[in-house]
């Protein structure tokens, strides 16, 4: 395999470069009439060897940049603002107040084997989501609909089972991308802006524009290689030295030297993506709320904010949605560092023993570094944490909401409601931490079906309080996430997702 004309090898070989120092570019973003050709690297996180093209298993960030380079959603988000657009769906418009959902598809898309895409396959996409046993993060979205169907091979009729303003919201999640109707053998066919050529798990994809896209103003560049680096010195390295020209999660104390290269710009992704640690409801020792509890005030954020994110990220307060959010829950109280309660809450816990963490680069150089903190402000408390670091490859698969205690990452969604849904309702598979709690369900589904966005927020409010409470997050800040992008390269949107909302491959063009 080959990132452009450097091999892997060499690729993983500049780990070690150093920094070069220089003038910063100010003209990365500038609009102007996008050109064709060139060969675009982008390195991304979170990649395994047991990756695939089955929709059903995207769950991580290379999964997710994968899923917005080759495939397709019905609707997008876009900007800093996670702006909702058009996708293969050209508009959508509701009635009986958020129940039933009726999308007009575009006429002109086809899938990579030159066959027509219509609304029969975008049934078929949706249903397999649904399949009994499949942990989907979507199953929950599609769990919740009641009916699908096709007036005409370019309309879409969505009844759900109850109603759902936030719905539209939902069909960007980067998992819910459109395949042929019939499809068993996921080889990547899809309807994005590249197609597969070649695909190494764990290591590299690699693509070349699909010529036939129905977006006519994008796809730019020849070919899109997504190369799988998770080691977060390896990606600063490749930017750095410019073998990729966007590179995912830098590490933040490297910004003020990468911010001086004459070659790169850095932008921060100020979104609702968090890396954060799982206590397992389901699992001792974590079925016990007291302890739960200690561990809440037994970690230092402020201290992680600083020594891991270098003050490039936001309080946390263990729930999904961050204090620059309008849905944010202010009233709620501020979970902060205090040692002695802490140390009373644990011991009113009755537990005694080390308890392991185990951490993964899988989750990010930030879940590796913070762990080593919380060991340290735990201490403190009385409480021993042994920190188990484990390999990135299989870390999803075998560690990630299975085990009583370990990291998560989890990246922007394009509103409140969709993670709070996805990952602490008691339905869904993507649940992080087998919370199931009735009345934060309930306040969900309050939140679901108000009509204003005083009620929509005052129920999710409702919904953060019993999560903060109750719950098995820790999630300590929401970092501003630093990405590289080379000065040579135009037309990238930062947005509150990695890779410009993971549609950069589609967008972007060398100057």
């Amino acid at each position: 395999m080959s990132i452009g004309t450097i091999s892997r090898r060499a690729f993983m070989a500049t780990t070690t470069a150093t920094l070069a120092l220089g003038a910063l570019s100010q003209n990365a973003f500038a609009q102007e009439t996008p050109k064709r050709g060139g060969d675009l690297s982008i390195a991304v996180h979170g990649a395994s060897t047991s990756d695939n093209f089955d929709p059903r298993t995207f769950n991580s960030q290379y999964t997710a940049v994968l899923a917005g380079t080759v495939f397709n959603t019905l609707l997008e988000i876009e900007g800093a603002e996670g702006k909702l657009i058009p996708g293969i769906a050209t508009s959508w418009e509701s009635s009986e107040a958020g129940k039933v959902w009726t999308l007009e598809l575009a006429q002109n898309v086809k899938f990579h084997n030159g066959a027509d895409m219509t609304a029969t396959d975008v049934i078929y996409s949706f249903k397999i989501h649904g399949e009994e046993g499949t942990r989907s993060n979507s199953q929950q979205i599609v769990g919740a609909i009641e009916t699908l169907e096709a007036p005409d091979p370019y309309t879409l009729v969505i009844t759900l089972k109850e109603a759902n303003q936030f719905f539209p919201a939902l069909l960007t999640n980067y998992s819910l991308v459109i395949v042929p109707d019939g499809t068993t053998d996921f080889d990547g066919t899809g309807t994005g802006a590249y197609k597969v050529t070649s695909f190494a798990p764990g290591e590299i994809l690699e693509t070349t524009r699909f010529d036939d896209y129905f977006k006519a103003d994008k796809a730019h560049v020849d070919t899109v290689a997504i190369v799988a680096v998770n080691d977060s010195a390896a990606r600063v390295s490749a930017i750095q030295t410019g073998q990729v020209q966007i590179a995912t999660e830098l590490d933040p104390r490297s910004v003020p030297l990468l911010d001086a290269l004459p070659t790169l710009d850095v932008v921060f992704l100020k979104g609702a993506g968090f890396m954060g640690y799982n206590m397992m409801l389901d699992k001792p020792p974590f079925d016990n709320a007291k302890l739960r509890l200690a561990m809440k005030y037994a970690i230092d954020r402020e201290d992680i904010i600083n020594r891991v994110y270098n003050g490039y990220a936001r309080l946390g307060n263990d729930t999904p949605v961050p204090p620059n959010s309008p849905d944010f829950a202010k009233d709620i109280e501020q979970y902060s560092y205090d040692p002695e309660k802490a140390r009373a809450l644990y011991e009113e816990s009755g537990h005694t023993g080390p308890i392991v963490l185990q951490t993964s680069d899988a989750a990010g150089s930030a879940a590796v570094d913070a762990a080593a903190l919380i060991k340290e402000h735990a201490a403190k408390a009385g409480i021993e944490i042994e920190i188990k670091r484990e390999p990135a490859d299989g870390f999803w698969g075998n560690v990630w909401a299975q085990t009583p205690f370990h990291a998560t990452v989890w990246g922007a969604r394009a509103s409140s409601e969709m993670i709070l849904s996805l990952a602490y309702a008691s339905g869904s598979p993507a649940n992080d931490t087998a919370f199931k709690d009735p009345e934060f369900d309930a306040a969900l589904a309050k939140a679901r079906v108000s009509e204003t966005v005083e009620g929509q927020r005052a129920a999710l409010a409702e919904a953060q309080k019993i999560l903060h409470d109750r719950g098995g997050a820790l999630i300590p800040a929401f970092p501003d996430i630093p990405e590289g992008v080379a000065s040579n390269l135009r037309g990238y949107i930062p947005g509150t997702i990695l890779v410009g909302s993971l549609r950069a491959a589609e967008s972007v063009w060398f100057d």
